[in-house]
C-alpha cells in the first residue's frame, strides 16, 4: 500500500510540472527527506551521509553526473509518501525516475554490500628507501662474499723455492753451486695462475741453463784436468743427457688444495706429506743439491671413498706412496658429518732403491789419496754408488671428525704402521754385489688428534694445531720419509768425518740394538700454524721421546705476498740426541735453514735473495751442509691479472 501511494505522488508531480512554470521555484516532493525514513529492505548496515552541498542547477533533459569513479552506484532506496519542501531549485527531467544523489565518501574507505572495507596501505618514506638494498640482499646482490673454510697446510714448511705473485714471463740471471764448480746460472721462466672451475689453477716453467765459471777441484795428475778456471764458459752438458732431465723444465703445474676434492700437485721444490704423516711427512726430494727432481701428488675424495698418490720423480721414480681409504658409514647416513666423515685407510710407502750398503772410494778416483775414508761419487753428477734394496712402510688407520661447524673443524685418528727391509748378515766389512741379508720390521702406534679454526670476515684468520701421542718399537721411526730422508738415506748420520758403508739409514734404524728388555718407545709431537689470508703465515712444531737421539725442531715465517715484498724462511733442527738440545746454540750439523725473499723495484726488474744450508757431497765426498748465500736479478714483465 505504502508503494501505491509513492507511485500516484509521483504522478501528480508530473502533471503539476508540466501546467505549472511557477513551479520550478518549488521542491520536488520526492527529494525531500523525510523526518524518520524507514531502514532498506537490503540486510547491509545504513550508511549516514553528511547534508550535500548545494548543486548547481541542472539542465533539462541533461543526463546526470556519473558517480565517481572510485565510488560504486548507490542502489536506490525507496521512497516514502510523506514529504517536506527544501528549498534547493532542481530541474528533473520527466524520464527517467532520477536516482538520489550520493556524496563520495572518503578515499580509505570502500563501501559494498556484504564485504568488509579495506583500507590501502601506503609504505614509510624510510621503508621505500631501504627496499632496494633488501631486494639485493635477497638476490645476493650487496652480501659479504662467504668465504670458504680454509684447510689443509698454512704455511709452505721445507719449500725451497718462490713463485711469482703475478702472471709473469722473463729470466732469472744468478750464480749456482754444483758440487766443488760455480755456474753462471740462466733461467727464461714463464709462470701463469688462474682459477679453474672455482679452484686455483697455476703453472710456472723455467729451463735452467749452466755455463761454467771455475772449478775448484785440485787438478787431477791421471786424467790431466787442471780444473779452476780451465773450463769457464763451457756448457753444463749433464744437465740435459737424459730423458728425464727435461722433467725440470717444470717449476710447478698445481690445482686446488690439499684436503680438497681433487689435488694435483707437479713441482721442483715443496714439500709432500701422506695421509696424517705419520710415514712420510715433509719429505723434499731436492734437499741434495746435487741432484734436481720434479715430485708428483695426486688427491681425491668422495663422501664415500678417496686416495693419494705419490712419486719424488715424475719420470723416474724410486720413492713411490698412496692412501686408499673407504667411508662405511656415509653408505648408511651421510647427513650426519660423524657418519659421514668417518673412514679406514690403508697407506704404503716404499723406496725401491734404498742404499742399503754405501761404496767407498778404494781407488781413489778423485785423485785425493783418502781412499776408504770417503764414499764413491760420480765426478761429473756427484751421485754416489751403493749397494741398493727395498725399504717398505705400511699402515692402517681409523679418522673420525668430532665437530664440524662454520668455523671449527675437530678430528681425531689412530694408525698404526710398520717398517720393513733386509738387513746384511755378513757384518761390517763390506762385500762385492749384494750381501746376503735377514728380514727385520718393526712397528709404531699414534692416536693423534687434528683442530681447525677459522676466525674473521673480511680477513680471514685460519689456525691448525695437531697433537700426537705416540708408543712404538726402539728399532722404529716415525715419519720415516721425512724432510731429511732424500739425504740421510745414505748418511745418517750427517756430520761424521768418516766414511761408515752401514751408516744408511735403513741400518741406522732397523738394525738399532734393543735394550731395557725391548720396552716401547714412548714420544709425542706437536705442531701450530697460522695463517692471515694472503699477508702472513707462521709455523712451529716439536717432536721428542725418551730414548732415542730422534727429536727434531722447526720454526717457519712466510710472507706469500705484501706489496712488494715476498719471503719464506725455515729452520730445521734434527736428530737431538735429547730434547734440551733443540733449544741450545751448539750445531749438531744436521740443521737446515732455508730462507727466499723477492723484491719488486719495478714491475720489470725484481731482486731475488737467498740463504741456505743445502747438503751435498763436498770435496772430501762427504753429505756436509754449507751456507750459501745467493742474489739472483729477474728480468721480465706482467700480463693478464694477478693472481
Amino acid at each position: 500500500m505504502r508503494y501505491a501511494k509513492a507511485l500516484a505522488s509521483m504522478g501528480i508531480w508530473t502533471l503539476l510540472a508540466a501546467a505549472a512554470p511557477a513551479a520550478l521555484s518549488q521542491t520536488p516532493p520526492n527529494l525531500q527527506t523525510p523526518p524518520n525514513p524507514a531502514p532498506p529492505s537490503s540486510s547491509a548496515p545504513p550508511v549516514e551521509l553528511p547534508p550535500p552541498p548545494p548543486p548547481p542547477p541542472v539542465i533539462l533533459d541533461a543526463k546526470p553526473e556519473p558517480p565517481p569513479v572510485a565510488q560504486p552506484p548507490r542502489v536506490a532506496m525507496p521512497l516514502p509518501v510523506a514529504v517536506t519542501p527544501v528549498a534547493v531549485p532542481v530541474v528533473v527531467p520527466p524520464k527517467p525516475t532520477p536516482k538520489p544523489v550520493v556524496p563520495p565518501l572518503p578515499a580509505k574507505v570502500v563501501v559494498a554490500p556484504a564485504k568488509p572495507v579495506v583500507a590501502p596501505t601506503v609504505p614509510a618514506a624510510e621503508d621505500a628507501s631501504a627496499a632496494p638494498d633488501d631486494a639485493k640482499v635477497k638476490n645476493g646482490e650487496g652480501e659479504k662474499k662467504k668465504h670458504e673454510f680454509v684447510k689443509g697446510e698454512l704455511a709452505s714448511v721445507g719449500s725451497i723455492g718462490l713463485v711469482p705473485w703475478e702472471n709473469r714471463v722473463g729470466a732469472v740471471v744468478g750464480m749456482e753451486r754444483i758440487g766443488d764448480v760455480f755456474y753462471a746460472a740462466i733461467t727464461p721462466s714463464i709462470n701463469y695462475s688462474t682459477e679453474l672451475n672455482d679452484q686455483p689453477f697455476s703453472m710456472s716453467f723455467g729451463v735452467p741453463l749452466r755455463l761454467e765459471v771455475v772449478d775448484t777441484r785440485p787438478a787431477n795428475a791421471a786424467t790431466g784436468d787442471a780444473h779452476g778456471w780451465s773450463h769457464a764458459g763451457r756448457f753444463r752438458k749433464q744437465d740435459w743427457d737424459e730423458i728425464g732431465d727435461f722433467a725440470q723444465i717444470i717449476r710447478q703445474i698445481q690445482y686446488g688444495g690439499k684436503e680438497s676434492h681433487l689435488y694435483v700437485d707437479v713441482n721442483a721444490f715443496k714439500a709432500s706429506s701422506i695421509a696424517h704423516g705419520t710415514i712420510l711427512k715433509r719429505y723434499n726430494p731436492n734437499l741434495n743439491l746435487n741432484s734436481r727432481q720434479v715430485s708428483g701428488e695426486i688427491d681425491g675424495f668422495t663422501d664415500w671413498v678417496g686416495g693419494e698418490l705419490f712419486v719424488n720423480n715424475v719420470v723416474a721414480p724410486n720413492v713411490i706412496g698412496g692412501l686408499v681409504f673407504v667411508k662405511p658409514l656415509s653408505f648408511v647416513n651421510r647427513q650426519n658429518y660423524v657418519m659421514r666423515s668417518f673412514s679406514l685407510g690403508l697407506t704404503a710407502v716404499a723406496d725401491v732403491d734404498a742404499p742399503l750398503r754405501a761404496k767407498l772410494d778404494l781407488a781413489d778416483v778423485d785423485n785425493n789419496g783418502i781412499r776408504e775414508r770417503q764414499y764413491l761419487v760420480d765426478q761429473n753428477t756427484y751421485k754416489p754408488f751403493y749397494t741398493a734394496t727395498t725399504v717398505l712402510a705400511t699402515g692402517i688407520d681409523a679418522e673420525v671428525k668430532l665437530v664440524d661447524t662454520k668455523n671449527t673443524d675437530w678430528k681425531t685418528y689412530l694408525d698404526y704402521s710398520m717398517l720393513m727391509s733386509g738387513l746384511p748378515t755378513d757384518g761390517n766389512h763390506p762385500v762385492d754385489g749384494f750381501p746376503p741379508t735377514r728380514y727385520v720390521s718393526s712397528g709404531g702406534l699414534t692416536w693423534g688428534n687434528l683442530i681447525r679454526l677459522n676466525f674473521g670476515n673480511d680477513t680471514v684468520h685460519a689456525l691448525r694445531l695437531r697433537a700426537e701421542v705416540r708408543r712404538y718399537d726402539q728399532n722404529y721411526l716415525p715419519s720415516y720419509f721425512d724432510v731429511m730422508y732424500e739425504v740421510q738415506r745414505l748418511q745418517y748420520r750427517i756430520g761424521s768425518r768418516t766414511a761408515d758403508p752401514n751408516g744408511t739409514k735403513v741400518q741406522a734404524i732397523l738394525g738399532r740394538p734393543i735394550t731395557n728388555d725391548g720396552a716401547a718407545v714412548i714420544g709425542a709431537y706437536f705442531e701450530a700454524s697460522w695463517r692471515i689470508a694472503e699477508i702472513f703465515a707462521m709455523a712451529v712444531g716439536i717432536e721428542v721421546n725418551d730414548t732415542e737421539p730422534d727429536n727434531n725442531l722447526f720454526v717457519h715465517l712466510e710472507m706469500p705476498e705484501y706489496k712488494n715484498f715476498q719471503f719464506l724462511a725455515t729452520f730445521h733442527r734434527r736428530s737431538a740426541t735429547t730434547a734440551g738440545n733443540l733449544f741450545g746454540f751448539k750445531s749438531t750439523g744436521r740443521e737446515i735453514f732455508l730462507a727466499k725473499a723477492r723484491y719488486r723495484v719495478v714491475d720489470w726488474f725484481h731482486i731475488n735473495a737467498e740463504a741456505i744450508t743445502p747438503f751435498g757431497i763436498g770435496p772430501d765426498s762427504f753429505f756436509a751442509n754449507t751456507l750459501d748465500f745467493n742474489v739472483n736479478l729477474e728480468f721480465g714483465f706482467g700480463y693478464g691479472a694477478k693472481k
